[in-house]
């Protein structure tokens, strides 16, 4: 019973971009069916991929996702971009050239790219990654 989060936003919202974990899958082992996980949707958490909470203050919220069924492995998205969350979809596959292009014509760029800055959810920047 996994949940689309881009479905429950209003049209502002679904615009936001993540920053991307990595440019591939996590394959989670032994899940079991009926276990209760969030996983992350802003790209930030330190415990990829599920949420720790980081999306704070970015307007992102994890999604809240019960595993359907028992089987040995979850291929997890962790680029944050996957139209069918919390499965990867391959979308990661041709997202470097998309991110990079996105990050150098934001219209933030000259006032949100600092270093207090937590997310740009224009392009998907953060300063520390």
């Amino acid at each position: 019973m996994s949940q689309n989060p881009a479905a429950e936003e209003k049209p502002e919202e679904q615009l936001r971009c993540p920053a991307v974990a990595t440019y591939g899958p996590i394959n989670v082992l032994d899940l079991k069916e009926g276990d209760f996980r969030k996983w992350c949707t802003c790209g930030l958490s330190k415990k990829q991929p599920w949420c720790d909470g980081s999306h704070k203050g970015t307007g992102f919220h994890s999604l809240k996702w019960t595993v359907p069924s028992n089987q040995t492995r979850h291929e997890i998205c962790n680029c944050k971009h996957t139209k069918s969350p919390p499965y990867c979809d391959g979308t990661h596959t041709n997202l470097p050239e998309i991110v990079i292009a996105r990050q150098k014509d934001c219209r933030k760029k000259e006032t949100g790219h600092r270093e207090d800055c937590k997310l740009c959810t224009n392009c998907g920047w953060v300063p520390d990654f």
